[in-house]
Parts: C-alpha cells; structure tokens; sequence
C-alpha cells in the first residue's frame, strides 16, 4: 500500500471517525491534516500503521517519534507558532490512536 491515499489506513480512518465524532470536519479541512501526516510518515519513513503500531510498543519508539516531529517541525515551517500547529497534527492521530503524548518532554 502507497501513502497517497492516507483513508486507506486503518489508523487514519480510525483517527478521522474519532476527531468527526466530535468536531465534524469537512473533506477539505481533512486533505491539510492527512498531508502533514503524510509528510511526517514519508520523512521518517513509515506507514501510519507501523508507526503508531510500533509507537504503542515501545515507548522509546513512540518519544523518538515525537523528537523526530519536532525537528521536522520546524524544518517545515517558518514560525515557531506555524510548527507548535502543524506537531499538533500528528499529536492528535497519535493521541486518536491510544498513544498519549505531551508537548514539552521530547528535548532533543
């Protein structure tokens, strides 16, 4: 399976029913979160699957990812408030799929 259509994962899909339960987002307000999630999974390259399936594993796994996605962060973008938004992405799908995180702890 390919990345490009992220819906096809059952972790995306089960973190898109979860955030609509709640906030209803329409299609297109989707296609932004599922690109920063596709972003991120290529970059480290991993499926969204995988990773949140290793994530759950091992915590070391899943505090690397988040060193990982702060760096990213802010390779991708300019501000320091347009990075904080665009970790928030991945916080959620990682949080939608029973992997709690925090913002502060994962230093690099």
């Amino acid at each position: 399976m390919t990345m490009d259509n992220m819906r096809a994962y059952a972790s995306v899909q089960k973190w898109i029913d979860n955030v609509n339960r709640y906030y209803h987002l329409e299609a297109a307000e989707w296609e932004g979160r599922l690109r920063t999630l596709r972003e991120f999974c290529q970059h480290i390259d991993k499926d969204p699957d995988t990773m949140i399936a290793e994530a759950l594993e091992k915590r070391e796994v899943k505090i690397e990812c988040m060193r990982r996605l702060k760096q990213f962060a802010r390779q991708v973008c300019h501000s320091p408030r347009g990075a904080h938004d665009w970790e928030n992405v991945v916080r959620s799908f990682f949080i939608h799929n029973g992997a709690r995180v925090i913002v502060q702890p994962y230093a690099e």
